[in-house]
């Protein structure tokens, strides 16, 4: 039996909330929530923390929690299902980006909200979420089939 693999992720905003720190590939064809999988023991919060030191050098305030997203996936015949804990995040950083240290080619860019629904941006539904401006927790349920 799989289990959901749990992962943890910063919906990381500046100051006056007009901006969001996204993670993107150099040329910008997507962006996605920074984060990664939470260890054994870990919080959710230390993960979103964890992730964004070892990666880009980042301090970040972790805020409260804005979204469970549960992801079932069918690929291969093999069915994955990853649950995400998204937590409302914020960093005193004001680079125009930041590189990712082991993957060059991955940054971390603050893009507006009109910026962010030009491209792909995930988890899908993520960016409702944080137009809404209400403080209720969200959950996202997305289910895909890949052939």
């Amino acid at each position: 039996m799989n289990l959901p693999l749990l992962r943890a992720e910063g919906i990381i905003v500046n100051e006056d909330k007009t901006e969001i720190l996204v993670q993107c590939d150099f040329v910008e064809s997507f962006y996605r929530l920074p984060g990664g999988s939470i260890e054994f023991g870990e919080t959710a919060g230390e993960a979103i923390k964890r992730e964004l030191i070892e990666e880009f050098d980042l301090a970040l305030n972790i805020g409260q929690l804005a979204c469970i997203c549960e992801s079932i996936i069918l690929y291969d015949g093999k069915r994955r299902h990853d649950c995400t804990l998204i937590h409302w995040c914020s960093s005193n950083n004001t680079m125009n980006y930041l590189l990712h240290k082991e993957v060059p080619r991955i940054k971390l860019v603050w893009r507006t909200i009109s910026q962010l629904s030009e491209r792909p941006f995930y988890p899908e539904g993520i960016l409702d979420i944080i137009v809404s401006g209400d403080n209720f927790i969200k959950h996202i349920k997305r289910e895909k089939t890949y052939e």
